[in-house]
């Protein structure tokens, strides 16, 4: 949304109101028109060709739609959604067929235009576009007029992503408006999202039908008074940027310079990202400069008033020459030596252009000197101190900044270089350039320790040249480039932890950085290095720590990870910092280890690597180190711990079968020592009546003497006394039935026994129908008496189709049979929210019953439980069927409405 600028409510950038919709009927219809046709719902073969619409227009009401409204409608009533043709299935799935025809229609018809992408809607429902006038490196820019004032021409700024505007200028020139000649009328600035959900910056300001300077330059060579004219115009706009505004711009080119009037020439400076306080001695700055414009020591990072100068004394030569002056070589020659100015012929324009393009800064002709010179005096031209040259590999440098560059360019001969001749430069640096802020440490011993060679290049480019990007052994080391490093390939992690240990990231913090939030305090740091150069070795000792304690000889303790390992750790860790996001990539990846089907590993049965997982994924509290360092262990440490927990596991699983296959063993054995036992009494008994038969053996009372003493069991397997026993002969036929009772009743046992060993089964479809409860009851608890009434148009058909096959005849009758059974429970409670959900807790806790092992004696409750999951489950898909599936869907689509509306 357009963020709107702090002011007068009537202010342009306050408010944006949204304009009524402007309808653009398309041309003949393509012949793949037909896609559309085919997948957008409710359209027919003679369906009149879709509109294209530029602009949202007024948002419409609400829709209501009720289950008591859709009910009493008539058979040939429109339905809300659709119309009486429109199946209720098509409904349904609506708003998918609409995505996949736009999808469709943008893969075979082509994509938008630049314009629907490059102007954000919230501008295009502002202003109206006109045309497209220009680009940059920054920004483009719009010909629009505004909705509001017909008639009226702007010139529209958009920036490009990572671009942003100078408000505290804007708003100095807005409270201005017209008082200056020399600065565009501001009409409104704010930022607004692109259709890519960028926050994009933009600045609307009065648009000069006459164009820039740069059509008059095209023109060149002009004769003498016109170029004078040219002159005179372009020193009056820089002095009143520099003296009363108190900006120096720095990128001054006839593109940038826009003709108010012609005769005679005022020129108005825009392209406010390139102006900066003139009040700061020095601005970092990286800046967008035009290179064929910019001043030598723009390559410094410096950003002062003589900068500009050198920009008129550029456009000064191609006014009376016709073409730019020849640079000669690249910026480090450029800085010390003379531009070549033998295609000016005049003497007197010689003279100018030779002062302006001086290439000492302190040198440079200003604002003073030229009105001199237009005023047909010749002013002197001034000399620079010039300081005894140190030669660095066969380079004459006269200035630290040159140096700097220099050594940071070429960073690897640079260290070499600096080995031998560190005590040489130190010398230089105290002697002719009698600068002693310079800390002299880094530049103490280095031929002893050649390894704190390349962090002095970085300590002598973060003083000398802060404008350039922070680089350490030829990597950028800013916060985009330390990212992007630590994202990059593990050969570069390397580079990562030397930079954060030498502390050359702290170096590279005192340079300029884009980002708006760094340059709003004023301190011109990089608040992110910062950050990360503090926080990163922090979150490094504590890892170090921890391997420490948990790596070590044992079998059950990790290896330490290698060299490598750690240094992508390192890298890991800045990226923590930097992109805060990334904690919770790593976060589902160590989650995934317990209960993703494809992803999970055996890392969890190690408890060490349990102990650290569990503290990254809690929050810290009061330590915010804590659990980002345990974070980064965990993920260390994973692959250790994918092997021990393997093995662990290996041997909890080896355990495990031991003491089931013990416990089936006793289970087994018992049953067998009774069916023994049962076989033993039936045999004796079948002996006995024999031998009572055939007389063999005197029976007293029934039972052989030798028998007397022998126990009886009973039907439960205990044994029963002497007493108890039946003296009386017994039927061969009841024995024969008895035995077989008794084994049917063991082999009762043991199937019993197996199904409970398998109970916990009941799990596959007693979760998944207790998790439908709970959404079931959480949409009758939502859902509002008198109706539900849908903000989203997405929810609205989902909605509106989920009523009509609601009343359909397959689940209108299954709901009708489901109602009547759940209507004959006590009250309400079969249409009240707590029965879904009290069946749900229910059928988890028989799930969790049925799923125990810990007590193998209870395999009856076990096999309970698994079947009254089975009733539960039946009888959780009738309630869910009594309200037609309504309140189910009402659980997922009010939660979701409240997210999209």
């Amino acid at each position: 949304m357009v963020t709107p600028h702090t002011g007068d409510d009537n202010a342009p950038t306050q408010r944006i109101e949204p304009t009524a919709p402007t309808a653009k009927a398309d041309p003949a219809p393509r012949a793949t028109r037909w896609v559309t046709r085919v997948l957008r719902p409710g359209s027919g073969r003679d369906a009149t060709p879709p509109t294209r619409v530029q602009g949202p227009g007024p948002a419409a009401p609400p829709t209501r739609v009720d289950r008591p409204a859709a009910a009493t409608a008539g058979p040939g009533a429109p339905r809300p959604g659709g119309d009486a043709r429109t199946p209720w299935w098509r409904t349904l799935f609506g708003p998918f067929l609409d995505w996949l025809a736009r999808l469709v229609s943008r893969v075979v018809v082509g994509p938008a235009s630049d314009l629907d992408y490059a102007v954000p809607a919230e501008l295009r429902r502002r202003y109206q576009v006109l045309d497209r006038i220009g680009a940059g490196g920054e920004a483009v820019v719009y010909l629009v007029e505004p909705t509001d004032s017909p008639g009226r021409r702007l010139a529209l700024k958009v920036y490009r992503p990572g671009h942003d505007i100078n408000r505290e200028l804007l708003d100095r020139l807005r409270a201005r408006g017209t008082a200056s000649p020399h600065t565009p009328a501001v009409q409104g600035y704010g930022h607004a999202k692109s259709s890519w959900e960028e926050d994009l910056a933009w600045e609307a300001q009065e648009y000069f039908e006459h164009g820039s300077l740069r059509a008059v330059i095209d023109q060149a060579p002009l004769d003498d008074a016109r170029a004078r004219a040219v002159v005179s115009a372009v020193a009056e706009c820089l002095r009143h940027w520099q003296d009363d505004l108190q900006h120096n711009h720095t990128d001054v080119k006839p593109e940038n310079l826009l003709v108010r009037s012609l005769d005679p020439p005022v020129l108005a400076l825009t392209d406010f990202g390139g102006a900066v306080r003139a009040t700061m001695s020095r601005v970092y700055g990286g800046l967008a400069i035009t290179e064929d414009y910019a001043a030598p020591e723009v390559v410094e990072g410096r950003r002062e008033a003589p900068a500009a100068w050198w920009s008129l004394g550029v456009m000064a030569h191609e006014l009376v020459a016709g073409r730019r002056p020849d640079r000669g070589g690249n910026w480090l020659t450029a800085r010390n030596s003379e531009v070549d100015i033998s295609a000016v012929t005049d003497e007197h324009w010689r003279l100018l252009v030779r002062g302006l393009l001086a290439p000492s800064p302190a040198a440079r002709w200003g604002y003073a000197e030229v009105a001199q010179w237009l005023a047909g005096e010749r002013p002197a031209l001034r000399t620079a101190r010039r300081l005894r040259p140190i030669v660095f590999a066969g380079a004459s440098h006269e200035d630290p900044p040159s140096l700097a560059f220099d050594l940071l360019d070429r960073s690897e001969t640079g260290a070499l270089w600096l080995r031998t001749h560190w005590s040489e430069l130190r010398t230089w640096l105290d002697r002719e350039v009698k600068d002693h802020t310079f800390d002299r440490a880094y530049l103490t011993g280095l031929d002893g320790h050649p390894e704190r060679a390349h962090i002095a290049i970085s300590a002598l480019a973060a003083r000398y040249v802060p404008g350039m990007p922070p680089r350490y052994r030829g990597h950028e080391i800013s916060a985009d480039g330390l990212l992007e490093l630590a994202t990059g390939e593990a050969s570069r992690h390397a580079v990562v932890r030397e930079a954060l240990e030498s502390g050359a990231v702290g170096l590279a913090s005192q340079h300029w950085c884009p980002h708006p939030g760094c340059r709003s305090d004023g301190s011109g740091r990089c608040v992110l290095l910062e950050r990360a150069q503090h926080e990163v070795p922090l979150l490094m000792r504590r890892v170090t720590e921890t391997l420490d304690r948990v790596t070590g000889p044992g079998a059950d303790r990790p290896d330490r990870p290698a060299a490598h390992e750690i240094d992508t750790t390192w890298a890991r860790a800045v990226e923590l910092v930097l992109e805060p996001d990334t904690a919770s990539r790593h976060r589902a990846l160590l989650r995934r280890q317990s209960w993703h089907p494809a992803q999970r590993s055996p890392a969890p049965h190690a408890p060490w690597w349990n102990e650290q997982r569990r503290t990254g994924l809690r929050d810290g509290g009061g330590d915010p180190i804590a659990p980002r360092a345990a974070l980064l262990t965990a993920v260390l440490l994973l692959p250790e711990a994918v092997r021990i927990g393997g093995s662990i596991a290996d041997r909890e699983r080896a355990d495990g079968r031991a003491r089931r296959q013990d416990r089936w063993a006793a289970l087994t054995g018992s049953a067998r020592a009774r069916w023994d036992e049962t076989r033993g009494r039936v045999s004796d008994a079948r002996r006995r009546r024999a031998e009572a038969a055939t007389g063999d053996t005197p029976v007293v009372g029934g039972t052989a003497p030798q028998d007397a003493a022998r126990p009886r069991w009973n039907r439960w397997g205990a044994a029963q006394r002497p007493d108890d026993r039946n003296t009386g002969p017994q039927d061969p036929g009841a024995a024969r039935r008895q035995q077989e009772r008794a084994a049917k009743r063991v082999q009762r046992t043991m199937t019993q026994i197996q199904k409970a060993m398998s109970a916990g089964r009941c799990r596959r479809f007693a979760y998944p129908a207790a998790l439908l409860g709970l959404v079931d009851g959480l949409g009758r608890a939502l859902r509002p008496e008198d109706g539900f009434y849908p903000q989203s148009p997405f929810v609205t058909d989902a909605y509106t189709g989920l009523l009509d096959a609601a009343h359909g005849p397959l689940l209108g009758t299954l709901a009708d049979a489901a109602g009547a059974v759940t209507g004959l429970l006590p009250g309400e409670l079969g249409a009240s929210w707590p029965l879904p959900v009290l069946l749900s807790v229910a059928l988890i806790a028989m799930g969790r019953t049925a799923a125990s092992k810990k007590d193998s004696s209870r395999a009856r409750r076990r096999l309970a439980a698994y079947r009254m999951a089975v009733a539960g489950s039946v009888f959780m898909l009738v309630v869910l069927l009594s309200t037609g599936l309504l309140a189910l869907g009402s659980g997922v689509l009010i939660p979701l409405d409240g997210l999209l509306g």
